[in-house]
């Protein structure tokens, strides 16, 4: 005969069901156990990827924006490739109705290099080229850096900026203690605008 209930009085009876309710319950339990355990795998891993790649949740290109003058504006790298230079793009949305000139003559700018323990590395002022911004209309300014003068700062500062000991040999976590951050400032008539950017080191 196959497998069942074949008691032969009410007590084996209850006894029968108490046993398939306890299964069930065990069952239930150990379902939620491995979706516990699933769930904390995703975590973990999702955690690792985060920690290996951080650029891949977060816009690494692109300062916060700020109003400069009554101007939403902010930094952008540029992402051509480029062995002696490195371009910044200071983008102005002009949400007037007349046309506006960049820089504002009373604007003093200067470019920054700065690690992630606040050392100041390197700094130059910024010497615009003037431009019109159409109404409506976005627009931008432009600085490029030489990185020749980078490679030339002492080893605190150029470790971070160059990351002169990779290979395939490094483990990836060691790279994540490198970077620095690139930084405009904008010196207005009131108050002074800070544009920073997070950079992983060039290789």
């Amino acid at each position: 005969m196959g497998k069942g209930y074949h008691s032969r009085s009410p007590e084996e009876f209850r006894d029968y069901l108490k046993q398939i309710g306890d299964k069930n319950k065990k069952t239930r339990w150990r379902q939620i156990v491995i979706l516990i355990d699933l769930v904390l795998v995703i975590l973990i891993f999702y955690i690792g990827f985060r920690a290996l790649n951080p650029g891949s949740f977060q816009n690494r290109t692109q300062s916060d924006k700020q109003i400069v003058d009554g101007y939403p504006t902010y930094l952008s790298l540029s992402r051509e490739e480029d062995d002696l230079f490195q371009g910044y793009f200071l983008f102005i949305e002009n949400n007037t109705k007349t046309e506006a000139k960049f820089p504002n003559p009373k604007w003093t700018s200067e470019f920054r290099i700065q690690t992630k323990q606040g050392l100041l590395c390197f700094q130059e002022k910024i010497e615009w080229d003037s431009r019109t911004i159409p109404a409506q209309a976005n627009g931008f300014l432009y600085h490029s850096v030489s990185k020749k003068k980078w490679k030339d700062l002492v080893a605190d500062c150029r470790k971070e900026i160059f990351d002169e000991d990779a290979s395939i040999f490094r483990s990836k976590f060691r790279s994540l203690d490198l970077g620095f951050y690139s930084q405009v400032l904008i010196h207005s008539e009131d108050r002074t605008f800070t544009f920073q950017i997070k950079q992983r080191p060039y290789k």
